[in-house]
């Protein structure tokens, strides 16, 4: 299918890539290539063949997973939230090609910003976050990592462990990974960073639905310290 700027389209001629090979980040299952499409900064999502799978398994699943990947950040931009614009798809090819996205990661932001700074993103990011969740959608992979910020506001990326959902299980693992990162990653500002994160999500979802999400999110975290126990 094809849609014009941002949307998905299934093949890439050859005279149409230019990457320069830079490799930006490598994943458990793909690369993630710097490069140009028409004269735009590209970055080019390759799915890499694995060996220990069948090879007809392998090219079926990452097929299907590039394609996957495609409809989710499609759907993501159509319920509210900043991501990068798609140019191609290339699902024989298992390759994504999309805008790069120039920023900061929030990873590296949060720092060298201050308090109020850093409070503000985080209430924007527990808004988006309700926006993906009221369109039924689960990141699977929200982390400070996955957000860039560009011109005041988070782009979210890496759309590989997402998934169409409803279910107030997904939607509180969305939010236990972030916990798990502020917590870890960032202990200075974690509890103020929650504490704006929840009360966005509130703002734009409800104070009933953060109620429920939270209350699943505690179920998580003590299901985990059982298994620790255990």
């Amino acid at each position: 299918m094809s849609v014009s700027h941002g949307g998905l389209t299934q093949s890439i001629s050859s005279g149409e890539i230019e990457s320069s090979g830079r490799l930006l980040y490598r994943g458990a299952e793909a690369d993630v290539i710097e490069g140009k499409w028409r004269g735009l900064a590209a970055v080019y999502k390759i799915r890499r063949a694995l060996p220990y799978r069948l090879v007809e398994l392998d090219v079926s699943i990452r097929r299907q997973r590039t394609i996957h990947e495609a409809e989710l950040i499609h759907s993501a931009r159509k319920a509210g939230v900043c991501t990068p614009w798609l140019y191609y798809v290339d699902a024989p090819r298992t390759t994504l090609v999309m805008e790069y996205v120039e920023g900061p990661r929030l990873k590296e932001w949060v720092s060298s910003a201050s308090e109020g700074e850093a409070g503000k993103f985080f209430s924007a990011l527990g808004r988006d976050a309700a926006r993906l969740h009221s369109a039924g959608i689960a990141h699977g992979d929200l982390t400070t990592a996955n957000l860039i910020i560009r011109d005041e506001a988070l782009v979210f990326i890496d759309f590989g462990l997402s998934n169409h959902s409803s279910r107030l299980e997904d939607h509180a693992v969305d939010l236990r990974l972030i916990k798990e990162t502020l917590v870890g990653a960032h202990p200075s500002i974690s509890s103020m960073a929650l504490e704006r994160l929840f009360e966005g999500y509130a703002d734009e979802a409800g104070v009933n639905r953060m109620e429920s999400v939270a209350r699943q999110l505690r179920s998580i975290e003590r299901r985990g310290r059982y298994a620790r126990l255990a």
